[in-house]
């Protein structure tokens, strides 16, 4: 995915900094003032104990070659940062580079779980010139999303949602709202009313039950999101309130692209006192097309994958972080 905006761009440096990339100002940018560019990888959420590839181009050409660096790091001063890979670009000024993050995160040496990060490269031509540093910004997560959710009760004002999810981040907090149905293919819906939130414990979990909400009669889709980047997941099922009483209704959804369809004629087994339904999401970094700001306080929304209801009654969101 590559990212529209950039920050302010980088001034071109005048010598080679040992053992690193030359850094003149602090803030990064995909493009610099000479025309280097780093693209923003395909996906933006990484596993740290991955490798992850990166392409660019406006280094060097034919008559003038050039070699490009390659480096993590996580401040936008680029002060720290990890031994660079080099790769030699294209007669078109295109480059390729492949970075092995887990030996990058550990040279950099901080929590792969507190932002930002970013991949820094620059362009050397063979005379040591060299270009502004550009910089994408990336979110270090190696686990999978899931969740599950469940509405208890059956009386209008004394139902509540009780709701779990793992593979989040220590730490941070999870807002869960419900998006008209109408509305929910927008990863940014305003929330018809917000269910509960609450913060993540050490070991990447959420568990909460919060009272049921009122809101008027409609279709409803639940949503919740992680304040770190946003990631999360819709409900697959669609959540019904009629007369004030909440319950789950199967979802049908054809949408193109990577879509899990559940199947119609299963429906929801709950009793009345314990309603349950079947949810699952996107990675947002992967299929939002927002911006990620590379100042590390902007988060990234989420998109929907599939819509269904199975019919054991758990209600399970699921995600992939990385691509």
């Amino acid at each position: 995915m590559r990212l529209g905006r950039s920050i302010t761009t980088i001034g071109a440096t005048a010598a080679l900094v040992a053992g690193g990339l030359a850094v003149s100002t602090p803030a990064l940018a995909d493009t610099t003032e000479d025309g280097f560019t780093l693209d923003a990888p395909t996906s933006r959420v990484v596993d740290p104990n991955s490798s992850i590839t990166v392409t660019g181009s406006g280094c060097g050409s034919a008559q003038s070659p050039a070699q490009v660096r390659v480096a993590l790091t996580n401040d936008n001063e680029a002060s720290t940062q990890s031994s660079y890979v080099t790769t030699t670009a294209g007669a078109d000024g295109s480059w390729t580079a492949t970075l092995d993050l887990s030996t990058a995160v550990a040279e950099v040496g901080g929590d792969p779980n507190v932002d930002p990060w970013y991949i820094i490269a620059q362009c050397v031509s063979y005379n040591e010139s060299l270009s502004g540093v550009a910089g994408e910004q990336i979110i270090l997560d190696g686990t999978s999303f899931d969740g599950s959710y469940i509405i208890h009760g059956d009386v209008a004002g004394q139902q509540s949602f009780e709701i779990t999810a793992s593979g989040l981040t220590p730490g941070e907090t999870v807002t869960n709202t419900l998006i008209r149905e109408a509305d929910a293919d927008s990863a940014d819906a305003a929330p018809v009313a917000t269910i509960g939130t609450g913060t993540v414990d050490q070991d990447g979990n959420f568990n909460g039950t919060f009272p049921a909400p009122s809101v008027p009669d409609g279709t409803y889709v639940l949503r919740l999101a992680g304040s770190r980047y946003g990631e999360g997941g819709d409900s697959v099922s669609l959540v019904t309130v009629s007369g004030g009483v909440y319950s789950n209704t199967a979802r049908n959804d054809n949408r193109d692209g990577d879509t899990t369809i559940t199947d119609n004629n299963k429906t929801n087994t709950g009793t009345g006192t314990n309603t349950s339904a079947t949810v699952a999401a996107t990675v947002p970094a992967k299929a939002s097309g927002k911006e990620l700001a590379k100042t590390g306080g902007a988060g990234l929304t989420l998109s929907i994958l599939a819509a269904g209801l199975l019919a054991s009654g758990a209600v399970i969101l699921r995600a992939r972080r990385r691509a």
